[in-house]
């Protein structure tokens, strides 16, 4: 017989924007945020089994491969789902840094779904897979559509939007993770009057240091008090910038922008050697991952036994 085998890049984001608007009932946080997925991937490899077993592996070993794991999930609830029970193996190269507030977890999950409604030849819309999505985690529904989009609810409200800026961005990337959950329990409401509302909008004028200027997290503060050499690595990274550093998400990650492509990897060089830190150089991905995924599902490759 013969197995087929698909391999999708999975991508990192970033939060522009973050405003925690308060806790619901549930006990998930309303949000609004302007998100970009970025040109960070992870790599998953999916082969089809001839049994209904799944089975994950990674490269990492501090990734878990059992039903913790997002991906792991997502392929349970696709699996349950009529005419879709079947097996599947899964490799992940992990590239994204775990606990980093880019998404990685996230994107796994959503890069799940699309992948096995190609390999499996379900052709459903991606209306159909958003359900699945909002069960498996508040960021999965973004990374089921890409791109650069406002978030908001709990982060299953998407709507895509065109990002006017072009350029660079720096990830510093420190060898630390800071829990999501202890960072929103420090969270406390602020008035409304010290948000910008208008800073959730792009402006197609801004260059890099004045977009940097707009951007907010309202997770920055208590990200920071959970782990204060998280405040002492934005403070050195923007003094090296000489310009806004931004924590994405809960972090631990940080970012920050740039116009010229050569000015951005000097920076990264350079805070990299600094601060003993990783960087990365990447730019926000101009395509649906729905897209990305497509085109990977028509150069699929089938493996003879």
């Amino acid at each position: 017989m013969a197995d087929t085998r698909l391999t999708v890049h999975s991508p990192a984001k970033i939060n522009w924007n973050l405003r925690v608007l308060g806790k619901r009932e549930d006990g998930f946080h309303d949000i609004e945020s302007l998100v970009s997925a970025i040109t960070l991937y992870d790599e998953l490899t999916f082969t089809e089994r001839p049994d209904s077993l799944i089975k994950l592996t990674c490269n990492n070993n501090n990734v878990p491969t059992d039903r913790s794991n997002l991906i792991y999930q997502a392929i349970t609830l696709l699996a349950e789902k009529p005419g879709c029970h079947r097996g599947v193996t899964c490799h992940l190269e992990k590239r994204i840094p775990l606990g980093g507030g880019l998404g990685g977890g996230s994107s796994n999950a959503a890069s799940t779904l699309l992948a096995l409604n190609q390999l499996w030849s379900l052709n459903w819309p991606v209306e159909r897979l958003m359900p699945l999505a909002s069960k498996l985690g508040s960021d999965v529904p973004f990374f089921l559509h890409g791109g650069t989009a406002i978030i908001s609810g709990r982060g299953e409200q998407i709507r895509p939007i065109h990002l006017p800026w072009k350029g660079w961005i720096v990830l510093v990337m420190p060898d630390f993770s800071v829990s999501t959950a202890e960072v929103y329990s420090q969270w406390r409401p602020v008035s409304e009057a010290t948000i910008d509302q208008e800073a959730v909008k792009p402006s197609g004028t801004d260059g890099a240091v004045a977009w940097m200027e707009k951007t907010f997290n309202m997770l920055e503060e208590p990200a920071i008090k959970v782990c204060p050499q998280l405040g002492e690595l934005v403070k050195k990274s923007s003094e090296l910038a000489k310009r806004t550093v931004r924590v994405s998400g809960s972090g631990s990650t940080l970012f920050t922008a740039f116009d010229d492509k050569n000015e951005a990897q000097q920076f990264a060089d350079h805070i990299g050697e600094k601060l003993n830190v990783r960087t990365c150089v990447v730019e926000p991905v101009k395509t649906s991952l729905v897209n990305e995924i497509r085109m990977a599902a028509s150069n699929q490759v089938t493996i003879a036994e």
